[in-house]
């Protein structure tokens, strides 16, 4: 897993994109208070609520080639 920021909020976490299609996210409580978008969710923890625009950063990542795809398949 990779450290990642989220463009939007400034949420640090661990990433590990595996697929084009599947992508493991690893949230502290540091990132879990920092995220607006989970803050707001009335479901609790960030296994059950998502981020929709961090996906817009993990996207960046990739593209840019910070972001690795483990099997570009």
């Amino acid at each position: 897993m990779q450290p990642l920021r989220c463009q939007h909020c400034a949420a640090r976490l661990l990433v590990r994109k595996s697929t084009v299609h599947q992508t493991s996210l690893q949230w502290n409580a540091a990132a879990v208070e920092t995220c607006a978008e989970l803050g707001a969710s009335p479901m609790p923890g960030p296994a059950l609520a998502g981020c929709s625009r961090l996906k817009e950063s993990l996207d960046a990542e990739v593209a840019a080639g910070r972001l690795r795809i483990v099997q570009p398949v």
